[in-house]
């Protein structure tokens, strides 16, 4: 299981992704029109819904969590008295360019890429703080244009070309600590009769 941070570290694992395979086309001359030097960011909403959204370049917004489809709790392999929860993360994926080109061969790339290396291993999942083995699923969102619409209008800024994409299954836990502090006194005592009757010393 993966700890609190882990939520954070896919969005940056994502683009980190995205920036080490276009580092990787432009030295092999194969970014066919795609900007070579627009930024590619983690943002938050906080930023998209602010007076200075982004200006250029693509930008990767966790919008939602949601509980993954398990029903109950999962316990981990490593440590199965521990309980977790499994989180499903929606990401909007937009394109900030200002002309027809850019935007278009920008996303299309970004999207191309995704499709190509759509699981997260140890080896891309940036941080600290992951299990061995710890695998993360990205997948299209599979909305339709009115459903991102809602999203930009929930947002209360003009929509820009974007896609959305799921991010699962996200496996959170606290480790093989215990639930509290440790107990460090007790006190124990026993007696004969029904405690509720004795009266009060």
């Amino acid at each position: 299981m993966a700890d609190t941070l882990a939520p954070h570290l896919v969005g940056e694992s994502i683009v980190a992704l995205l920036r080490a395979r276009r580092a990787l086309l432009v030295q092999g001359g194969q970014l066919a029109g795609v900007p070579a030097t627009a930024d590619i960011a983690h943002v938050p909403v906080a930023k998209l819904v602010s007076t200075t959204p982004p200006s250029s370049g693509l930008s990767l917004t966790c919008y939602h969590l949601a509980r993954a489809d398990q029903a109950r709790p999962v316990a981990s392999a490593a440590a199965p008295g521990v309980i977790g929860l499994s989180l499903e993360l929606h990401y909007l994926l937009a394109c900030w360019e200002g002309t027809a080109s850019d935007e278009l061969s920008l996303m299309a790339w970004a999207m191309l890429e995704l499709n190509r290396y759509p699981l997260l291993g140890t080896g891309q999942l940036v941080g600290s703080g992951w299990t061995r083995g710890e695998s993360v699923q990205l997948i299209q969102g599979g909305d339709t244009p009115e459903q991102i619409a809602r999203i930009w209008d929930g947002f209360k800024i003009k929509a820009r070309l974007s896609a959305t994409y799921r991010a699962r299954t996200l496996h959170l836990g606290y480790g093989p600590a215990g639930d509290g502090p440790a107990v460090v006194a007790s006190r124990f005592s026993f007696a004969d009769g029904d405690v509720a009757m004795e009266p009060n010393l």
